[in-house]
């Protein structure tokens, strides 16, 4: 018969692992923290995944003190409070134990590690397997032949010769080489002045610490008086790390025995924790084959089921997979994949096309997909990606179908099968519609968001035209560049070495050069950019260095990127605008990402002038002037910056006089950087330490500057604690347009994410009213442009610029209608103002 097997699990180590392991900013979407919960659950899957053992338990330690806090009053007295939020984990903790069907031990009086200790001697007497899940080195003295310790964290087994290996001495003399070398973490004191080695050399060469005490006169010089002296410490010391191997228990090791977990409630809980990566696939494949999906194979078969879905009033789930297959759910838990060819599309065209309700996952995507064969979608009544979006923005970004599902079905789509999303997507349908009704965003998806999926799909349909041969020319200067900075490097470091290599990158500047180290990592020294600037103004080659990596970052970032991305057929790149990853409420460019494309650097107009148009066509950039800054004056009610607003003044000149005590016909460039650098860390809340960072000067000089724009412009400082304060009662805060955003860091015990949480507080209203200011404009410009006959469209929108392209003889009537509409979509108690600029090129139309 084969030995039994009993798993001892010292919990409270894995819980303060997880801990300090993952980001505290891990959240659920009611703002419960969940990086403890979410390290412990996946330890446990990933040890008993498909290696169950016969018997099993989790051990904690108990609140309050342990014997050894009676014994020994310093005993740990230097660890600090357990983190308020690691604390209000650890009832989810034991939900996630108890989901495993694991039993759960604590034994108040007494450490996790002694009822380890206790059941793993008596497991060991009966010949039992023992396993020891811990990375605790006081676990060393139970190791046996049949007891192990295995540290998931490093994936090591312990056994006795590897504790003889790594500490120096075997398990039976662990405790007395810990009562000499003493325990730090524990406040165990040891002996003063034995280190590792000389505790495991007294013990090879004694045989014990008994021994050693009774022959301290065979030692000599300072070993000799500091064991004399310290005697009764290291006795103490002794007792304290021994563990107590008969701690009473109230659970035997036959009631340890361990069964199969219910996959239910266990996966119930981890979709209540959104811990959807640790849910199995095989069960969503069973939730698959439950409901009822399949293929409609045959035309006939498709047609009947086309005539009988142009004959629905009610909405009928619809899931765009690619120009080659769609799926359709008429009826909850009833979906069909439609493979699609060019003769089945044709088929399918009606109803695609009617105005019959059809419920959708990302609009702007189908309108786009469908559109490359000729079908134009009609009868979207909802898209339930925008509404998870409106519901929370930033809880479950980008909002895919497969996130959507899992958050508010609790249900966990297959990797492929469209006909699943499909029948998400309808079910989705009710319940996101109620919930937005609730906090009255039903008009913002139907009357914008819904809407301008239709014009940002018009944009990714139209793209925009590229000069691969200016690109190119680009990318061969840059390339120069990168070798140039290369071999300028090597010359002053005196030898060739890789300089994307941290390593050996580290060894040049600071071992052979010696050059001040300014920071540290865990492996070596680090290069940051940071590192490398502060150093750039007292050393060449740090400058070298980042020139080098400017135009590597050129290169790959922009030019490989915008050359692979031109469509062979059409010579344009159509970049995807996002509605749902902004959670601030601006729209993304992706596939390519042109939002993070160089404004004002001689190498981003460089890669702006690959933008071009047809010959006889002009490239038309609108942009709002200051548009953050102007919601802000509108918002706080501040008279210096309606003032300076409405007077047309230099709003950044105005800050610099405040901040500096001058004329604002006196204010230099350095000092209206200095302003303009502190009026945008107001707009995204931005603290002293942070502006401090952005100036380069000390966080308390950065404080002053901070102190002094308060002082004057008061009613931005009273709107930003009122908006703070609000936000904080209520939860959320709203953008001009009512659109709202969850800010469930305000909640949090932890003083960082809450004030993360103020920072989010203050700059959404902001930032988000801008963002809904310029989707107001996109929505009105081309049913403007169309009306007025003229042939100009609308080609990208980047940050607060919108870029057009229009035949020349039509540049001066469509910009007349972009500015018009730019300049009065709103009504704020500020102008806005549009600077409008015409060229053949993005960089020429700046």
């Amino acid at each position: 018969m084969a030995a039994q097997r009993v798993v001892l699990v010292d919990g409270t180590a894995l819980v303060y692992r997880a801990w300090y392991a993952l980001p505290a900013n891990l959240r659920t979407a009611s703002g419960l923290t969940t990086n403890a919960i979410f390290g412990f659950a996946s330890t446990f899957r990933k040890l008993f995944a498909g290696k169950r053992p016969s018997h099993g338990v989790v051990v904690f330690d108990p609140p309050g003190p342990t014997f050894r806090d009676e014994r020994y009053a310093d005993y740990k007295a230097q660890r600090q409070p357990m983190p308020p939020d690691l604390k209000a984990q650890l009832p989810w903790i034991d939900r996630v134990v108890e989901a495993n069907a694991f039993p759960i031990l604590r034994v108040p009086g007494y450490e996790a590690d002694d009822v380890i200790g206790t059941l793993a001697a008596a497991a060991d007497a009966r010949g039992w397997e023992v396993r020891i899940v811990s990375g605790d080195k006081d676990f060393a003295q139970l190791i046996t032949d049949r007891v192990r310790m295995f540290d998931p964290i490093r994936d090591v087994t312990y056994d006795p010769e590897l504790v003889r290996k790594k500490w120096g001495v075997p398990p039976e003399r662990f405790v007395d080489y810990l009562a000499l070398l003493g325990d730090k973490v524990d406040n165990v004191p040891g002996v003063p002045g034995i280190g590792a080695k000389g505790a495991a050399g007294l013990l090879e060469r004694f045989g014990d610490l008994d021994a050693l005490l009774a022959a301290t006169d065979q030692l000599r010089g300072r070993q000799k008086a500091t064991l004399e002296e310290h005697r009764e410490q290291a006795l103490l010391s002794r007792e304290l790390v021994t563990l107590d191997l008969a701690t009473p228990l109230p659970l035997g090791l036959d009631d340890l025995a361990l069964s199969d977990p219910d996959p239910v409630p266990r996966r119930a809980l981890y979709l209540e924790l959104q811990f959807f990566s640790l849910i199995d696939r095989d069960e969503a494949a069973a939730e698959e084959r439950a409901a009822e999906h399949g293929t409609i194979e045959s035309d006939e078969a498709l047609a009947e089921t086309i005539d009988w879905l142009m004959g629905c009033t009610e909405p009928v789930g619809l899931y765009v997979a690619s120009p080659d297959e769609l799926a359709v759910a008429p009826e909850p838990g009833e979906a069909w994949a439609v493979p699609l060819g060019p003769e089945r599309r044709s088929i399918v065209r009606p109803w695609l096309e009617s105005d019959r309700p059809k419920v959708i996952h990302d609009l702007r995507a189908a309108l786009v997909v469908l559109g490359e064969v000729g079908i134009e979608l009609g009868g979207v009544v909802f898209d339930v990606r925008l509404a998870s979006f409106l519901l929370d923005p930033s809880g479950l970004v980008p909002h895919r179908i497969d996130q959507v599902s899992r958050q508010y079905l609790q249900r966990v789509l297959p990797d492929d099968g469209s006909a699943a999303r499909a029948d998400a997507t309808l079910a989705l349908h009710p319940l996101l519609a109620s919930r937005l009704e609730e906090i009255g965003q039903t008009g913002q998806l139907l009357e914008h968001d819904m809407p301008l999926s239709g014009v940002l799909a018009d944009m990714q349909r139209a793209g925009i035209s590229i000069d691969l041969e200016r690109l190119a020319a680009a990318e061969r200067d840059f390339t120069a560049r990168v070798e140039a900075a290369e071999a300028r490097a090597w010359e002053l470091a005196g030898r060739k070495f890789n300089l994307k290599s941290t390593k050996q990158l580290g060894a040049v500047l600071f071992d052979e050069l010696g050059l001040p180290v300014i920071k540290r990592t865990k492996t070596g020294y680090s290069t940051s950019a940071s590192v490398l600037e502060r150093l750039a103004p007292d050393h060449e080659i740090a400058r070298v260095l980042l020139e080098h990596r400017k135009f590597i970052k050129l290169i790959n970032t922009y030019t490989t990127v915008l050359r692979d991305a031109v469509a062979p057929g059409t010579g344009r790149v159509h970049a995807a605008t996002q509605q749902t990853v902004g959670v601030s409420g601006r729209l993304i460019t992706t596939d390519p990402d042109l939002q993070r494309t160089p404004v004002s650097s001689e190498e981003g107009l460089r890669i702006r002038k690959a933008f071009v148009t047809a010959p006889g066509w002009r490239i038309i950039s609108a942009d709002w002037s200051q548009i953050e800054l102007r919601v802000l004056a509108h918002v706080s009610g501040d008279p210096l910056l309606l003032d300076a607003f409405r007077r047309g003044l230099d709003v950044h000149a105005r800050t610099a006089a405040q901040l500096f005590d001058v004329a604002t016909d006196q204010v230099d460039r350095d000092q209206r950087q200095v302003g303009k650098t502190v009026n945008f860390a107001t707009v995204y809340g931005q603290g002293a330490t942070a502006l401090g960072q952005l100036l380069g000067i000390p966080r308390r000089e950065a404080k002053g500057y901070q102190e002094r724009y308060f002082a004057t412009c008061a009613g931005v400082r009273d709107w930003r604690d009122r908006t703070i304060e609000e936000a904080t009662e209520r939860g959320f805060v709203e953008t001009l347009l009512g659109r709202r955003r969850l800010i469930p860091e305000l909640a949090a015990n932890d003083v960082m994410l809450r004030q993360a949480g103020g920072r989010i507080a203050v700059n959404t209203p902001i930032q988000g009213s801008a963002a809904d200011i310029c989707k107001l404009v996109m929505l009105q410009i081309p049913p403007r442009l169309r009306d007025a006959g003229l042939s100009a469209r609308m080609l990208l929108q980047i940050h607060d610029e919108l870029l057009f392209e229009a035949p020349e003889e039509e540049v001066e009537a469509t910009v007349s209608i972009v500015r018009e509409a730019m300049e009065t979509v709103v009504d704020l108690a500020v102008p806005l103002v549009v600077d409008v600029g015409v060229g053949d090129s993005w960089a020429d139309a700046k």
